[in-house]
């Protein structure tokens, strides 16, 4: 998606004759060109006064929701651009609103800012009919923009915005009995490896299915989840962690047959998708799985052995340590117990 407006070099004269230039703001009207200067010779800054110019510019006759949150996104990183190192979570958040935007547009776009109420964000609730986690995206973008336009003196105040409660945490998980009759059931060593690379590094199928053999480090037995160069999205982060003496042979084994510097593959080919064989080991044990429950059942491990939730919290790469205790802690025997046991009379 392409601004509707451009960045050029204004030159001017002084009353002594020198000249001197600023970027400005260059746009098309059906009267013709327009040209205004935005008074500074950094990029950078040129480039964000002519977000806000457009946004005030876009913003002068405001009536709706939709018009708000339009300019709002016009203000954030091009969806379409390539990102680099220092781009990558700033186009990722414009590109996650953008869709969220795609989705609510049809009830909230032609919504009259007067008519916004408590109801009607409980109106969308009934009309979008879609998991609660994905409607706090949608609606927590519609608050943002309302309150970006009232900070900016565009609209006199935001409509309050109302988010359904954060639903109940599901942890599916499998028992360490569950597991083993699982993996009895993975006829493929692929799979197999797979089953047990996730559940002793708790790690999500995306980042294994990515790991390749120079991120094993086996003289210090750590596996870096992350590859070099990647950006870490703030609420995904790919820990490194340590080989478990059960793992550790598993792997030594698996890198002596290697056929490509991925740690799973099949038939001489890095595995994009693991659903297939995870689908086929649950049709012959009857035990239910997914591969994100691997994961699950690593944390739910940990904690039933009494591990504190900050190293729970490391191993999965939990930036905030609240999501752990709020997920994992009741798993954790001594779990509330030391409250349990001051109400006695």
């Amino acid at each position: 998606m392409s601004q509707p407006y451009q960045l050029g070099k204004l030159t001017r004269t002084r009353t002594d004759g020198s000249k001197y230039w600023s970027y400005a703001i260059i746009w098309h009207t059906d009267e013709g060109r327009r040209r205004v200067s935005l008074g500074t010779t950094e990029r950078p800054a040129a480039e964000t006064l002519a977000r806000e110019f457009w946004a005030k510019l876009t913003l002068s006759s405001v009536e709706s929701v939709g018009q708000v949150i339009e300019a709002y996104l016009a203000t954030l990183p091009d969806p379409t651009t390539k990102p680099d190192m220092n781009t990558s979570s700033a186009i990722k958040d414009s590109q996650r609103k953008h869709t969220s935007w795609k989705a609510a547009k049809p009830y909230w776009g032609n919504l009259l800012l007067s008519h916004v109420d408590d109801e009607t964000s409980t109106g969308y609730v009934t009309w979008r009919k879609r998991a609660a986690n994905t409607i706090r995206n949608e609606l927590s973008l519609v608050r943002v923009a309302l309150n970006w336009a009232a900070g900016k003196k565009m609209i006199p105040a935001a409509p309050k915005i109302i988010l359904p409660a954060m639903p109940e945490s599901s942890v599916d998980h499998l028992t360490k009995k569950q597991f083993r009759a699982f993996l009895a059931g993975c006829k493929a060593p692929h799979v197999a490896l797979f089953a047990q690379l996730a559940v002793t590094t708790g790690g999500r199928a995306k980042a294994l299915l990515e790991l390749t053999w120079d991120r094993v480090d086996f003289d210090r037995g750590l596996i870096a989840l992350n590859p070099s160069g990647r950006v870490q999205r703030a609420n995904k982060k790919r820990a490194i962690v340590p080989v478990n003496d059960r793992l550790m042979p598993l792997l030594r084994e698996a890198f002596e047959g290697r056929t490509t510097d991925h740690v799973i593959e099949y038939k001489c080919q890095p595995v994009a998708d693991i659903k297939k064989g995870i689908l086929l080991a649950k049709g012959r044990t009857g035990i239910h799985c997914t591969p994100h429950m691997f994961r699950h059942s690593a944390a739910v491990w940990m904690a039933e052995a009494r591990t504190p939730m900050e190293e729970i919290a490391a191993f999965l790469g939990h930036t905030d340590i609240r999501i752990t205790i709020r997920v994992y802690a009741r798993f954790h025997p001594d779990y509330l117990r030391r409250a349990a046991s001051a109400l006695d009379w």
